[in-house]
């Protein structure tokens, strides 16, 4: 009798699920909204709704603003039921760092087009995964960008343009309060400010995109010492490159690569690179400075047809700096790009040995763009490759 009512149970559960499951609707998924800014191009206030047949269905937002990197999600509010409709409108505002101005709009999506990627997935160097994300971008000149991702792969699916909607005015007080932070000693000397002095506003960079291209990245040095660099594009998108992945062997470093780079390795060329190299000889010695590319990487690399960039720094030597050289590298040839001068943190002093910022020869402060004005930094040291 027992085993009747234990069978009859699991019948009537399994028969619940099933019925769940057929009243599911076909074309809901299971995804959370987002919203994303450029790495050092921030926004304040960012909110992004989804909706559906009018409906609103999703949404996300944030009391201040981040700048999480183009494409990369940053915390908030996030409203909305597990299994949603995917959606066939969406409506943004935000206020823009650089200019102060309100931007709102909306726009259609392409619902069949997401519907498809809902259902297929994401396939990236033979793993595949599920889009659980729309993101809104926002970026200065209203420039909007919504991508589905999943596990960091992204698919851009639409851009469009936010009307600009006026001059963001805050109480006398408040706006007393900013400029006195935006023309302090601090911030004028600070990385987001020295970023904006270095690099001015790419507005081109999100009006029109900013290209990817096939090719990959590599390290080496003549000893396997750990490393990482961050590398900034020009739009504001931000990668991570480890130590082990992309380390190459000093004896073979111009022609250990494969013929071909990975198909679906699709990067775009960087404006900057942060780099830290930490030697091991002896004592421990740490090393770091922030690269500044050359402004005519872009011409440069699509004229030589090249299949990989590669960063090298032959060796620690003692000293309070090391040296290293970057390359563009094909099948027939390796290239210099620049060379550039890591200096030493002093643990002693609380200071590298070497200033930090390292500007290629040839290079030309960008005219600032932004409507809101940039204090040139007081403070700020740089070497640069002659």
């Amino acid at each position: 009798m027992m085993r009747k009512i234990k069978n009859t149970l699991l019948f009537l559960l399994v028969l619940a699920q099933l019925l769940l499951i057929s009243c599911e609707p076909k074309d809901k998924f299971e995804w959370n909204a987002a919203w994303s800014a450029p790495k050092f191009y921030g926004n304040g206030g960012p909110f992004v709704e989804f909706f559906y047949q009018g409906k609103s269905i999703a949404g996300a937002s944030a009391n201040i603003g981040a700048d999480p990197g183009w494409g990369t999600t940053s915390g908030g509010y996030a409203g909305g039921d597990i299994f949603k409709s995917v959606p066939d409108s969406v409506f943004v505002k935000w206020i823009c760092a650089i200019d102060g101005y309100r931007y709102e709009g909306g726009s259609k999506l392409p619902r069949e087009m997401m519907v498809e990627l809902f259902k297929n997935g994401w396939n990236s160097k033979g793993e595949k995964g599920n889009y659980t994300q729309i993101i809104a971008g926002f970026a200065p000149g209203g420039n909007v960008a919504v991508w589905m991702s999943g596990q960091g792969n992204n698919k851009e699916i639409i851009n469009f343009k936010a009307k600009n909607k006026g001059i963001w005015r805050e109480s006398e007080e408040a706006e007393k309060i900013e400029k006195d932070i935006l023309s302090s000693e601090k911030f004028i000397n600070s990385e987001v400010n020295i970023y904006h002095y270095l690099h001015g506003v790419p507005y081109s960079a999100w009006e029109k995109g900013d290209k990817q291209y096939k090719y990959d990245l590599g390290f080496s040095s003549e000893e396997d010492y750990k490393y990482s660099i961050t590398y900034y594009s020009k739009d504001g998108t931000v990668y991570f490159l480890d130590s082990t992945p992309y380390f190459l062997k000093w004896s073979n470093r111009f022609i250990g690569y494969p013929k071909n780079p990975n198909s679906s390795h699709l990067l775009k060329l960087p404006v900057q690179m942060d780099l830290i190299w930490h030697s091991y000889d002896n004592e421990s010695r740490w090393f770091e400075g922030n690269v500044l590319l050359p402004q005519n990487l872009q011409a440069t690399f699509e004229k030589g047809h090249y299949d990989r960039m590669i960063v090298t720094i032959p060796k620690d030597t003692g000293g309070d700096f090391v040296d290293g050289v970057i390359y563009f590298v094909n099948k027939q040839k390796q290239d210099q790009v620049m060379r550039f001068r890591l200096g030493r943190f002093d643990d002693k002093q609380k200071k590298l040995l070497s200033p930090k910022y390292i500007l290629p020869k040839g290079f030309v402060v960008p005219k600032w763009e932004g409507r809101i004005p940039l204090y040139k930094p007081t403070d700020l040291e740089y070497w640069q490759e002659e």
